[in-house]
This record gives C-alpha cells, structure tokens and sequence, in this order.
C-alpha cells in the first residue's frame, strides 16, 4: 500500500501509574505477554494512538478498548459478509457500483449518501495524517469514523433496506455501500492493525491479491454536504426520541406512536427514511405521522425540539402509566422539597452561617440550587401527567 510506519521511535510507554517502564522497578510490560492477551492489533493500534515525542500511558483500560475495537470490526466483517449473499453473479454487480462523482451521491439514499461522504471526509483527513506522520490523529479519526458512523449508525440504518424494504435495488445499494465503506476501513487501518485486516480482507468477495499490496484510497473524491447535514438532523431527532424513552424510561422492546412536526423539505427527506427512524428510536412504524403542524395531543404529549424546523409530540400514555408515574412523582416531589427545605434551614441559619468553613457553605448553596431546578423539572412533569389524566377522563 506503500505506507508503513515504526511506532517504536514515536513515543515511550509509561505504566498506569506514571512511572516510565523501567527494568531496576520492575514494571516492564512483557510484550509477548500483552499480545496473547490483547491480540498483537490491539497492542498495536494502542501504542500507535501516542502523540509523537510524548510519554503514552499504556493502561490495561486502553488496551482492552482497542481488543473490543477489534473484535467490533470484525463482527461489522461478519455482518457484511452473511449479508452479501452467495449469489457470484449478484456479488460481481456489486462491484460495478461507482461513487466517485457527486451525482453518484446524489442519486442515492440518505443514508447512504451521508456514510459515503463522511468515508471521502476520512480518507482525505487520515491521508493527510499519515503523510505529516501524526499517526496518533489518523488512528483517533478511523477509531472514531468506523465505531461512530458506520458500526453505530450506518449498519444500523442498512438492516431497514437488507430485512424490511421489500425492495431488491434498495438492498443491493446498501449491500454495495456496505462493501465499499468496509473494505476502505480496512485499507485505512492495516498499517495499525495488518493481520485482522488482512484476515477479513481475504474473506470479502473477489479478493485474490493480499490487501497489503492494494492500491490506497483515492483522495479528494466527492462529497455531498447537504445529505450531511440531513442525516445529521435525523440523528439528532433520533436522539430526542431515544432520551426522551431513557428519561420517561420506557422498556426498550415498547414501540412507541410519534408525530414529526416541520416544513416541507424536513418533512420530506424524514420522512422517506421512516423505516430508519422507527427502527433506530424503536418507535411504532404504522404510528409514525408527518405534518406541518401540531397534532391535537400535543397537549398530552412529550414535545421535542430538535431544530431545523423540526419537532415531534410522543404521546404521553404510549411512553408511561400515566397514574402510577403520577403517584411516583408526587412521592418524590415531597422528599425533594423536604430535602430541599432543610437546606434552606441550613443556609437560613447565623450559627451555620458564621462558623462553617466557606467551601461547605459553597456545597450546601450548589445542592440547594440543583434540588430547586430538579424540583422544577418534576413539577413541569408532574403538571403534565395531571392535565393528560384529565383530558383522558
């Protein structure tokens, strides 16, 4: 591939507690030790994460990091691959699928679109990296493209085009993304990581010579900035539904109704990735609305702003008991305003007041102002609950 590297003379390991290896105090790691252990990548991939001329702290937290980083990719290679088919005709198509223009990029999906354009964004960055030798920042940038993007994300999004779109040209796309992504990870990651790389590599389809020999990604290819931020404002309404599931804390399995509020051109690209959506916040798909304005529940609902012009209601009976969460909040409203009271006492008292040393005063003031805001909150959520059972009966 013509890029190689010596981690060697970049940087000097030191041990979790900040003392430099040394042999006199005995707490040399034993590399071939650590590589049985942690698998040689790891070790690898570790150490090549130092920034150059500075002392890296070789921790056993790091190292199993980058072991779980590992078998990540190579779980991401065992999906792609039980993925792909058996069919050598269909698997040959895939390669035919071109991304080096932007109306390539155009013409496909959201999703797809923002995953090949973040991996252009990559293989420029990570190029650079390489060539100024800041290996630490091209290892960071593929660590985090890979787990991020594609592994978090993109993956993810692909399963509503390979199990449930019912359509074969929209499989074979996200088949072929899938491809093309993966194999310039690994193209990107082998001078860390040579032998786990090198392994999935001579599994993909259609691989005869070794990957250290193939060719370095093409830089400067193109990238559509619009489908970027598109999918970004997805992930962020994806995000609202999924902490506002974790706050109201709705069993994950539930599948929950949901109306998405915007303006048209938000509504339109949202909604043709309703099956990502309802996937990804693990709502209802058949209870996934679109509309410019509010829906009439809006009042019994939880609302969320996600910006853009976009916002969703998630109906408040679909995400709790409403009564029982309301017994539960008036229980804990009381101990929160009996705990928040005694501060007051507290912070009311001349004697505490005079005599107790200036950073308890400082603590006793913090926690006071975070119960008011906590008892605000459940207040806020509490007034909701009350109006939602009203209306209901």
């Amino acid at each position: 591939m013509g890029r190689g590297m010596h981690l060697g003379s970049f940087c000097l390991p030191i041990i979790d507690k900040g003392r430099k290896m040394s042999k006199t105090l005995g707490n040399v790691i034993d590399p071939i030790a650590t590589m049985e252990e942690y698998g040689t990548d790891a070790l690898r991939f570790t150490l090549s994460l130092g920034t150059a001329g500075q002392d890296l702290n070789l921790s056993t937290e790091r190292l199993t990091s980058n072991k779980a980083f590992t078998n990540k990719l190579w779980n991401a290679g065992k999906f792609i691959l039980q993925n792909l088919g058996s069919n050598g005709c269909a698997l040959q198509d895939l390669l035919t699928y071109k991304f080096d223009t932007l109306d390539s990029l155009a013409k496909l999906p959201l999703p797809e679109s923002w995953v090949v354009s973040k991996l252009h964004y990559l293989i420029d960055n990570v190029t650079f990296s390489y060539e100024k030798f800041f290996f630490g920042d091209a290892g960071r940038e593929i660590y985090d493209f890979f787990w991020g993007d594609f592994a978090d994300w993109y993956i993810e999004s692909s399963k509503t085009r390979l199990y449930h779109s019912g359509c074969q040209s929209d499989a074979s796309i996200a088949q072929a993304v899938l491809l093309y992504v993966f194999e310039n990870i690994l193209k990107l990651l082998h001078p860390f990581m040579p032998f786990v790389t090198e392994e999935i590599w001579q599994a993909l389809p259609f691989r005869k010579a070794s990957l250290m020999v193939s060719s370095w990604p093409q830089s400067s290819l193109p990238k559509d900035s619009k489908s970027i931020r598109r999918f970004e404002n997805l992930q962020s309404l994806i995000k609202a539904i999924r902490n506002a599931r974790a706050e109201y804390s709705v069993e994950p399995a539930k599948r929950i109704s949901a109306s998405i509020v915007g303006n048209t051109e938000v509504l339109g690209y949202i909604s043709n990735e309703k099956q990502v959506l309802a996937l990804l916040s693990r709502l209802d798909v058949e209870n996934v609305h679109f509309m410019e304005s509010q829906p009439d529940y809006a009042e019994q609902s939880v609302h969320l702003v996600v910006g853009e012009g976009l916002e969703a209601y998630l109906p408040l009976a679909d995400m709790v008991d409403v009564s029982a969460e309301s017994q539960r909040l008036t229980k804990r409203l009381a101990k929160m305003q009996s705990e928040y009271d005694a501060l007051l006492a507290r912070l009311g008292s001349p004697s505490f007041m005079e005599k107790a040393p200036e950073e308890i005063v400082r603590g006793v003031r913090e926690k006071a102002m975070e119960a008011e805001e906590k008892i605000n909150l459940t207040q806020k959520r509490l007034a909701l609950l009350r109006s939602s059972t009203r209306v209901s009966g």
